[in-house]
């Protein structure tokens, strides 16, 4: 005997299409959708268990008979199976809620990779640097250290991904006292990018105007020829 809900001419809806999970473009509407889902889902089981109880109280209540004990055996597991899967679809939905999806989480490892290959970057460029001071290779591994210290510490060096790498190469060489030969390093590959792209706190943000090597001059510093034939030596004696 079927003792379920007469669901026998209930018309199935049509299923959204579902976009492709493993798109990095569909990744939050793919994340969306799995919620929608699973409320849908819970809301389905939710009226399945009601009308199962329903007819378990009605069923109860008939002259008590072998075949209603067995009525009420088959609604009370069928019951408990609606309620089961109510519960799981709540609780899938509020893990999903809570990990942000699998979209979200391959952007968050994505990103993570970003910083990790920009800061590796800015690391080689600061051993080459290095190099230039120091023969001694322990003393470049000590540089590069150190520099990948200061680069994973966003006290110090702040979000890589907004910084141009010249800005990171300048921060990290002032503070392990190295200096950079900029006019040297511009036929570089992100040098070039920042010398097209002129980025702020590059030292290439005003390049060709000022050369980053270019020494700040000091106005008293400077003599023209006729400067120097009326310039008074301090030392010399009176003619």
């Amino acid at each position: 005997m079927f003792v379920g809900p007469d669901i026998t001419h209930a018309q199935p809806a049509t299923p959204a299409p579902v976009p492709g999970a493993h798109g990095a473009d569909n990744a939050d509407a793919w994340h969306e959708r799995q919620l929608a889902i699973l409320s849908e889902l819970a809301e389905a089981g939710l009226e399945i268990a009601l009308a199962l109880k329903t007819r378990l109280v009605a069923t109860a209540a008939a002259e008590p008979d072998a075949e209603s004990a067995r009525a009420c055996a088959d609604l009370g597991r069928a019951f408990d199976r609606a309620s089961r899967a109510v519960r799981m679809s709540i609780a899938l939905r509020e893990r999903l809620l809570k990990e942000g999806g699998l979209g979200a989480e391959a952007a968050r490892a994505v990103a993570q990779q970003a910083r990790t290959r920009r800061a590796e970057r800015v690391q080689r460029i600061v051993r080459r640097v290095a190099k230039v001071r120091y023969s001694e290779a322990y003393a470049r591994d000590g540089v590069e250290r150190q520099a990948r210290e200061r680069l994973f510490d966003p006290d110090i060096t702040g979000d890589l991904d907004a910084r141009p790498i010249g800005a990171l190469v300048a921060q990290i060489c002032a503070d392990l006292g190295l200096a950079p030969t900029w006019m040297a390093m511009a036929q570089e590959a992100w040098a070039q990018e920042e010398i097209t792209g002129r980025p702020a706190g590059s030292p290439y943000a005003a390049w060709p105007d000022l050369a980053p090597d270019e020494p700040n001059r000091d106005l008293d510093d400077e003599f023209d020829d006729e400067d120097e034939d009326d310039w008074d030596d301090p030392g010399g004696s009176d003619p």
